[in-house]
């Protein structure tokens, strides 16, 4: 009988998966614990996201690429980080 794998011989196997796939496996994932109930969101923070997805959905035309979206996100990290450093 085969050994089952590890945490992190399956890590290893997603993080050669394509990105697609891993965002697939990550948004399962999280939907999962939400239904469970291990991860929640304060009601402003969701009526906030759901604003937004609503006119995102009604003004596709506004939105930025996914490139520029990945380049905002990162710029607000290194944000955050340069505020926390000693």
């Amino acid at each position: 009988m085969a050994k089952p794998a590890t945490r992190d011989e399956i890590l290893d196997q997603i993080r050669t998966m394509p990105t697609e796939d891993r965002e697939y496996i990550e948004a399962e994932l999280m939907r999962e614990a939400y239904e469970a109930g291990r991860m929640t969101e304060a009601g402003p923070l969701v009526a906030e996201l759901v604003r937004r997805a609503e006119d995102a959905l009604a003004h596709p035309e506004r939105g930025v690429s996914r490139e520029q979206a990945v380049a905002n996100a990162r710029a607000a990290v290194d944000r955050v980080r340069a505020r926390i450093k000693p």
